[in-house]
């Protein structure tokens, strides 16, 4: 037996007491770290347990087309850089990263990060899949920011329910001491000028950390100065700052998009944060405290989106209501109608469907004030799916004829930013979720075929979605093969987002095939869902 056999073998070993244990992977590399002075490609593949021969071959099975065949010979070499000439490209990093359950930056060291580009030091900061890890689910669940719960009273007159918004510590989230260390090595390998280099320090620091790296780039560096001078008190809030928090938020939703909601919250939570000091003690003119009172509204919209993806119901809400108080105040329509909308959906995923028509239909009210008719097609889609959701589906199919008129209307002013996914394609997505309902299984499966021609690759979450209803129009047809591999299709792109929502939706629709359990093609379904984490028992 070789030494570097007997090493394998050992941390193989003590890797798998530590997970019976509850760690992660990373958390076992950083356990054989102290005593092991290999590179972090190593440490990754002993904390698995991994030969370099398994490894070279998942990681070929991850690229059929061989644009980044790997070699047991080249891996070492991947394995001993800089010692050797090999350096991992990004391709190369995203596939180990995915097989290793991690981000890409977890793979290589600091002195090798500032070697890369900064385009492909953009493409490693984005790339994680930490979310494969099942006891890094439940270590993410464990340090989630305490949700902000909400004191609904009724007023003794037996008047309306007043939403109060809890009292937020204004520095709750900014970064803890590793996360500053871990800051100032990302910013040191990445900005050479060292004044920049300390204000994004600085900006970094109190909006959520590493995350907010990548959305502070799309500041000017006036807008840098500008927002730094307002959190450290030596401004006062102005329009210009406000139109920067404004352009952070909307850069959120994009990354959202791509990646899911983990990386975000801390990001989120720190704008509000901010947003709600300003309101507190920056005395802004009246025309400014509105905008800042809709931007609180956009980032509460925000947060709790981002919630009722991980499936935290309780905090999704909490956060929309939030929103709800900031539409109050500013008495907009187009707010309230949306935050209404918001949840509806939140309740019916829930299965709580008397609860989200209730809310679609205050949205209903208060949307025919409202002079968008982007928001007039938003609130029809929740109420087509609350009306499937309450075995209405006819009613909501109805409802979805005329989201679709509104949604083909050219937009104007009145059409707010954050409606930008309001499309004709959307409105057509939720359609094969109406037909499913209906059990029209041919209707969804041509609906949803031609929403995922139309729907671009950019939204990861959306495609999976359509592509579960097609594997569910498949089952009702009882195409059991079609459906399994639809059903895995989808699955695949859970690995590059961190929708829990996502692997909640294809657990349940694998549950459909419950009756086919010992069908191969459902026998080879399984296997590849249980490396993802995603159960495949229970009813049907």
């Amino acid at each position: 037996m070789t030494e570097g056999h007997r090493v394998l073998l050992s941390c193989g070993e003590r890797g798998r007491e530590l997970r019976a244990k509850g760690f992660t992977y990373e958390q076992i590399a950083d356990v054989l770290a102290l005593d092991l002075h290999d590179s972090p490609l190593l440490l990754h593949r002993y904390a698995h347990g991994l030969t370099a021969a398994q490894v070279v071959a998942a990681f070929n099975d991850l690229d059929p087309a061989g644009t980044a065949s790997m070699r047991t010979a080249r891996l070492y070499d991947l394995e001993a850089w800089p010692q050797s000439r090999r350096r991992p490209s990004p391709r190369v990093l995203d596939l180990l990263a995915r097989i290793y359950k991690t981000t890409a930056r977890r793979l290589v060291t600091e002195q090798a990060y500032a070697t890369y580009s900064p385009y492909d030091r953009e493409l490693l900061d984005a790339i994680d899949y930490r979310h494969l890890d099942p006891c890094q689910l439940i270590h993410l669940k464990s340090v989630m920011p305490e949700t902000s719960r909400v004191s609904m009273e009724t007023t003794g007159a037996g008047g309306p329910v007043e939403v109060k918004t809890p009292a937020v510590t204004e520095t709750s989230v900014m970064a803890g001491p590793s996360d500053c260390v871990a800051l100032f090595r990302a910013l040191t390998a990445e900005e050479a000028d060292v004044q920049r280099r300390e204000l994004l320090f600085e900006l970094a620091v109190v909006l959520g950390g590493i995350p907010a790296l990548r959305l502070l780039r799309h500041l000017t560096p006036d807008e840098e100065t500008r927002l730094a001078n307002v959190i450290r008190g030596v401004s006062r809030v102005d329009s210009q700052t406000v139109t920067s928090i404004e352009k952070l938020i909307a850069h959120c939703w994009q990354l959202d998009e791509m990646y899911g909601p983990t990386r975000l919250l801390p990001v989120v939570d720190a704008q509000r944060d901010l947003l709600v000091r300003l309101l507190r003690h920056g005395s802004p003119p009246s025309a400014l405290r509105d905008r800042i009172l809709a931007a609180c509204w956009a980032v509460s919209h925000l947060g709790g989106w981002l919630r009722y993806d991980l499936l935290d119901y309780a905090g999704a809400i909490s956060w929309y209501r939030q929103g709800l108080e900031a539409a109050y105040e500013l008495g907009d329509p187009t707010l309230l109608a949306h935050a209404h909308d918001c949840l509806s959906l939140t309740y019916g995923y829930q299965g709580k469907a008397t609860v989200a028509l209730d809310h679609s239909y205050a949205a209903l009210a208060w949307v025919k004030e409202s002079p968008s008719r982007l928001q007039r097609a938003a609130t029809s889609l929740a109420l087509s799916r609350a009306l499937a959701d309450a075995g209405r589906g006819e009613d909501g199919l109805r409802a979805l004829d005329r989201a679709y008129d509104d949604a083909a209307a050219s937009r104007t002013e009145a059409d707010p930013p954050h409606l930008y996914w309001c499309t004709p394609a959307h409105v057509q997505r939720n359609a094969g979720y109406c037909l499913v309902a209906l059990k029209r299984a041919d209707q969804a499966l041509s609906i949803s075929t031609r929403t995922l021609a139309e729907v671009g690759s950019a939204y990861t979450r959306t495609r999976a979605f359509v592509t579960l209803e097609l594997a569910s129009a498949l089952v009702q047809k009882r195409e059991i093969a079609a459906a399994a591999e639809k059903i895995a299709n989808a699955a695949e792109l859970t690995a590059r987002h961190t929708s829990l929502r996502l692997v909640d939706a294809i657990q349940k629709t694998r549950q459909r095939l419950t009756p086919w359990a010992g069908n191969a093609f459902v026998r080879d379904l399984d296997e590849k869902l249980r490396p993802l984490g995603v159960p495949t028992g229970g009813p049907a």
